[in-house]
């Protein structure tokens, strides 16, 4: 599982044109021909009729009727006026539905201005991560290379990170490689799925949930397939992951389209605003996370009061003949070891103590965790 952590459309309109009694002198638009209009008729003020008169109001409602062609409309008012006939008609843009906002003041993207800035890419997913314009040889190095390399590049340097931005991982992680964790003690994806919904409780039901480090998108099709959300925000930190799983959620004709919002971003910097999230599922992710207590410490603020935060991660093991105070010793150490060895991709297992621990610190209350072999599930509460 991938870490960190994830269109409107517009259409031409008509409008009235007002024509003076002379041509009005539009500038020419290079390479494409001017729009040509009829001289209007100039009124009649000494009320006589006749076929002037006729002419006059038929030229008036001709002019009315005109459409001027999309080339010759201002994008920006055409965007605002389909943004107005929405909300009109009480359609919510994918920035309101989806409660997003900005990854630096955790506002809500509410106006066009703010939109501008983060607006969904030509991949059909939103960019919200926070930018770092500091320059660096990784950076300059994937900027300058040709686009098909450019994947190849991470853009984190933290081992973790940079394992699952790999297309190649993205490419194999539902053809072989989700299927490994079921040595670990994981009980599979129906399963996994069916816990995460019932952990995420009726409370949810209805509101907008995040999938958290949603990978290629495998328990992001199952939520949305269930019915039960109003959208569900397929949230991830690698750009190869998040296309993965728009690639998989568009050939699944079973996936309803319209209740997923996909979204590039760090689970160390969520953006949305303080308490507006139903629930958060993170299956087979925390492990992956760099900094676990900010990332934690994020879900815990953008959730809102009373909601759940579940996941599953693989467990440090067990000593049989050690007693529970000395498993935690020995598993803290080996975790620890592990996450600083070479070749280790920098991922930290967790015993469940220390998960529990790590949830309480936080704030979170009512925290249960369930251990099978290599595999805990945890569910905690949002007071």
């Amino acid at each position: 599982m991938s870490p960190r952590p994830v269109s409107s459309s517009s259409s031409s309109f008509s409008v009235a044109v007002k024509y003076s009694s002379r041509r009005a002198q539009s500038p020419r638009v290079p390479g494409k021909k001017r729009l040509r209009h009829a001289p209007k008729a100039s009124t009649n003020t000494t009320g006589g009729g006749g076929d002037d008169d006729d002419k006059s109001g038929e030229e008036d409602a001709t002019m009315r009727n005109t459409t001027i062609p999309a080339e010759f409309t201002d994008s920006k008012e055409e965007e605002a006026t389909t943004t107005a006939n929405n909300m009109n008609a009480g359609v919510k843009s994918p920035y309101e539905k989806y409660r997003l906002a900005s990854p630096i003041t955790f506002e809500r993207l509410e106006t066009e201005k703010d939109r501008r800035k983060y607006p969904m890419n030509e991949d059909g997913y939103f960019d919200l991560v926070a930018k770092n314009d500091v320059p660096s040889l990784d950076k300059l190095i994937r900027d300058l290379s040709p686009e098909p390399f450019k994947r190849l590049i991470p853009t984190s340097n933290l081992p973790g990170e940079a394992l699952f931005e790999s297309p190649l991982v993205s490419f194999a992680y539902e053809r072989g490689w989700r299927d490994n964790f079921k040595r670990s003690g994981f009980p599979g994806v129906e399963v996994e799925k069916e816990n995460a919904m019932e952990a995420l409780g009726e409370d949810a039901v209805g509101d907008v949930i995040i999938d958290c480090s949603c990978g290629s998108g495998l328990f992001t099709r199952e939520f949305a397939r269930s019915g039960k959300y109003d959208g569900i925000v397929a949230l991830d930190f690698s750009e190869s992951m998040i296309k993965e799983a728009m690639e998989r959620a568009q050939k699944d004709t079973s996936v309803p389209a319209d209740k997923i919002a996909f979204v590039r971003a760090d689970v160390g910097r969520l953006p949305f605003a303080n308490d507006s999230i139903g629930g958060v599922s993170a299956s087979a992710a925390i492990h992956c996370w760099p900094d676990v207590q900010s990332a934690c410490a994020e879900i815990f603020r953008v959730l809102k009061p009373g909601r759940i935060f579940t996941g599953t991660t693989f467990a440090t093991p067990n000593v049989p003949f050690l007693d529970d105070d000395q498993n935690r010793l020995l598993s803290t150490l080996s975790r620890d070891l592990s996450a600083s060895r070479p070749g280790t991709n920098g991922l930290r297992f967790w015993n469940s103590a220390d998960l529990r621990d790590q949830l309480q610190s936080i704030g979170f209350s009512d925290v249960t965790i369930l251990r099978e072999k290599d595999y805990l599930f945890w569910k905690a509460r949002k007071p």
